[in-house]
């Protein structure tokens, strides 16, 4: 019996873009648990956290590259991803889109501009440049050099089941960005195809600092919705992403897995 073709393998380099935030470093570190040897990635603000799991990272043996990076930036993102090839000696081979950026607020303060410096103060213009726009950006560029480098590769984008089942007014601009970025990434995946595999994981309610701010009368509401009657553990989502990602999904084209613990 040929045991390999029946086991889920992951190889390459990985990298993952928004990698040291709270779904993102469960990723990396799921990467690194199956034995990838060479991880990319980025972050915003936060550089004590991104040196943090670097470390962690070379502990286990990996070769790690990191650095900000604005994924709305064409050249930013074809200079960044030179880096860490060179870095890691390694064309990158599988690549997860964990940016977002989820504000709550009554559909009726919601503005398209910035109002001010809190999380739920973004506008409807900020959560598109993230969630969809700089999405588009990086996604091409990554698709792009893989196809040019003869790799063939694997791209998961993290959309939301709220792009596909919620009736949030909350997080209407939210729910409208995940909606986009899902089409989106189904028009990528036909584009790319055979030489590049895309695919979305849209998770359900996640326990990460980007849902702390949600109220607490709406995170009631929300689960009693999930049969499982809790939210998921980013680990559980960073699991299924990287069995998507490696031979576990080599059949897998243009879909988008929810990933919510039973949710109706």
């Amino acid at each position: 019996m040929q045991n390999s073709k029946y086991m889920s393998k992951v190889k390459g380099h990985a990298l993952v873009l928004g990698g040291s935030g709270g779904i993102g470093s469960e990723i990396v570190r799921a990467f690194a648990a199956n034995g990838v040897k060479k991880i990319s990635f980025t972050y915003g603000r936060n550089g004590v956290a991104a040196e943090k799991l670097a470390k962690e990272l070379r502990r286990a043996g990996v070769k790690a590259y990191f650095a900000p990076v604005d994924q709305s930036d064409k050249s930013a993102v074809e200079t960044f991803l030179d880096d860490a090839v060179r870095a890691t000696g390694e064309e990158i081979a599988i690549a997860v889109n964990a940016i977002g950026i989820s504000p709550n607020k009554d559909l009726e303060q919601q503005t398209l501009e910035t109002t001010g410096g809190g999380p739920d103060d973004k506008g409807w213009r900020d959560v598109f440049e993230v969630n969809v726009f700089g999405c588009f950006i990086s996604t091409r560029a990554i698709a792009e050099r893989m196809k040019k480098k003869r790799v063939k590769g694997s791209i998961v984008l993290i959309t939301s089941t709220n792009g596909i089942n919620s009736q949030s007014s909350i997080s209407v601009h939210y729910d409208a960005s995940k909606a986009a970025q899902s089409h989106m990434m189904r028009i990528l995946a036909e584009h790319y195809a055979p030489h590049v595999r895309i695919n979305g994981v849209a998770p359900g309610w996640i326990d990460t600092q980007m849902n702390a701010t949600l109220p607490a009368s709406e995170r009631r509401k929300e689960m009693k919705k999930i049969w499982t009657g809790r939210f998921a553990e980013p680990h559980e989502v960073a699991k299924f992403i990287v069995f998507i990602s490696g031979d576990g999904g080599s059949y897998t084209y243009g879909q988008n897995f929810m990933v919510d613990g039973g949710y109706r």
